[in-house]
């Protein structure tokens, strides 16, 4: 690993460290605070593998691994933690219905918003696993991630407790608008290169 790898490396388990320790501050109640823990580590490592896409190079480079070995690495933490904060939180209401979508109801929609996410992350997860078996058409599916970021961060924002912390808040708030920067410029890179070819 290169130096700067070492550098991002201890800046991306900083920010894990920073929304953990808010959680573990503000306590709670064990299992509710393994709920909020799995939320919030969930989505920003999510977040953080989603902000990579355009910098192929740049991350083998620091990391002095392939590229996709650091994302899904990255990638399958989050989809692991952000899958067991709604199990957790089932088993804390006792009740499977809260895994079910509310009512489409605008302000109802958006609190519970994570659960639609969740339907998002397994379609993105099927997409990028048949990737090789449809290669013309997995990538648009895969990029519903950046639909259930989306969805994930204002579910947070209404529903968590955590995110009423400004650390917290900037930190999630910065890695979602960093992932969404790297979704527009890997937009670009792509447009790019169709006009050269």
């Amino acid at each position: 690993m290169e130096r700067q790898g070492a550098v991002l490396a201890g800046g991306i388990a900083a920010l894990f460290c920073i929304v953990s320790a808010s959680a573990l501050l503000t306590g709670g109640e064990p299992l509710s605070l393994l709920v909020r823990l799995l939320a919030l580590n969930g989505y920003l490592a999510l977040a953080l593998a989603a902000s990579m896409s355009p910098f192929l190079r740049e991350i083998r480079v620091a990391f002095g691994r392939p590229f996709l070995t650091v994302h899904h690495a990255l990638a399958a933490f989050g989809l692991a933690v952000i899958l067991l904060h709604p199990l957790s939180y089932a088993l804390m209401a006792g009740s499977l219905a809260v895994l079910l979508p509310s009512t489409w109801i605008w302000k109802e929609f958006w609190t519970y918003a994570g659960r639609p996410a969740l339907v998002l992350i397994f379609i993105a997860l099927i997409a990028v696993s048949l990737r090789r078996r449809i290669p013309a058409y997995w990538r648009p599916f895969h990029m519903l991630m950046y639909a259930a970021l989306v969805m994930g961060l204002v579910h947070a924002l209404l529903r968590g407790t955590d995110t009423t912390d400004p650390v917290v808040r900037v930190v999630l708030g910065g890695a979602f608008a960093v992932a969404m920067g790297a979704f527009v410029v890997k937009r670009w890179q792509r447009k790019k290169r169709v006009i050269l070819v």
